[in-house]
């Protein structure tokens, strides 16, 4: 039973005057949190409708029509795979901000179908796995100033990002016959401080992700996995692949290259409960390869589109120059046959 019950059986007569002021005022923040949730549900309806609306104004997403890829003799077909991650959507330095982010991420769309059709001369390229790797927003909440270190709010970031997602994944259908999804977030999207009790799946990176696949669900040729872990699982064929972003390993999310293929290892040796050949990560902001304990598969690490982080310069001594990945697999021998750096500086 609660308080307001067991007040509310009390006789006017015999309650004191404290009773009655207590059970008024319970009455009182009764009311006044229902028109508080009231408001809220408001806030969060029109917040969603707003996110919509500001998406819809950038341009209609139209349907993408099928390429005609032309046949390549009689070999084998490989896939085509795109890591894209750490695009730090609206982080503003001296040689960075969103619009520079957008020409960059466009720049390796147009180079990586130019290898795709240099491939497509000896064997058949008719798909493509896109993996996201997590930090495509720069969000509001990693450093005390990071507010000072953006162009844009964390709701714009969110229009914006999702919406260089669409047109990524529709310039991808534009050139291959079927395309995958895998997506992965990273600490960048988190919502609120590392104390803040909220899910970690609760997370900016994770909702452009689900307004970009909303935005595409009419795409019959586009398959796109949702994420509620923050390892996801590649299959592609007989090729098993793990995506991270990389802030898993190591204590606040740091841990040196030599301890991430260590942490790799132990996981292939079965540590994780799903049997994979390579590792991909993003994170670090730096292109590197290391190879896995039992000589077959490795630990990819992809660059950001990125420049001049002054986080990385002055507290780790690092920078990099903007690149992200592009490889392309075997699905029967289940392994990488050509990796490539994509520049983009």
């Amino acid at each position: 039973m609660t308080i307001s019950q067991r007040l509310s059986e009390i006789p006017d007569e015999v309650a004191s005057d404290d009773v009655v002021e207590l059970r008024k005022a319970l009455i009182r923040t009764q009311r006044q949190l229902k028109e508080a949730k009231q408001r809220t549900d408001e806030l969060v309806e029109a917040t969603i409708q707003a996110a919509k609306d500001a998406t819809l104004a950038m341009g209609p997403v139209k349907p993408v029509i099928a390429p005609e890829v032309a046949k390549s003799g009689k070999k084998k077909p490989e896939i085509a795979l795109w890591h894209l991650t750490d695009w730090q959507g609206s982080k503003k330095t001296t040689t960075y901000n969103s619009e520079i982010m957008r020409k960059r991420v466009i720049e390796f769309v147009t180079k990586a179908q130019a290898i795709t059709e240099i491939q497509r001369t000896h064997h058949p390229v008719n798909d493509v796995v896109i993996m996201f790797g997590g930090d495509m927003v720069e969000g509001l909440f990693n450093y005390p100033a990071q507010l000072h270190e953006v162009d844009s709010t964390l709701f714009e970031q969110y229009v914006t990002v999702s919406r260089l997602i669409v047109d990524t994944v529709r310039q991808a259908l534009a050139i291959y016959n079927k395309v995958l999804v895998v997506a992965e977030w990273g600490n960048h999207g988190r919502i609120g401080s590392k104390r803040a009790d909220v899910p970690r799946s609760d997370n900016i990176d994770r909702m452009c992700y689900e307004l970009a696949r909303q935005l595409l669900s009419d795409e019959k040729r586009l398959t796109w996995q949702d994420c509620p872990d923050d390892v996801q699982r590649v299959e592609i064929g007989n090729y098993r692949a793990l995506l991270i972003h990389g802030d898993e390993v190591g204590r606040n999310g740091f841990a040196s290259p030599a301890a991430i293929v260590q942490h790799a290892n132990r996981w292939r040796s079965g540590a994780y409960p799903w049997e994979f050949r390579d590792v991909y990560i993003g994170h670090y902001h730096t292109h590197a390869c290391w190879p896995m304990a039992n000589g077959l598969g490795s630990v990819y690490q992809t660059g950001s589109t990125e420049s001049d982080n002054r986080y990385a310069r002055d507290l780790l001594a690092a920078s990099a120059i903007p690149s992200q990945r592009l490889h392309f697999i075997d699905p029967n021998k289940g392994r990488v046959t050509a990796e490539y750096k994509i520049w983009l500086d």
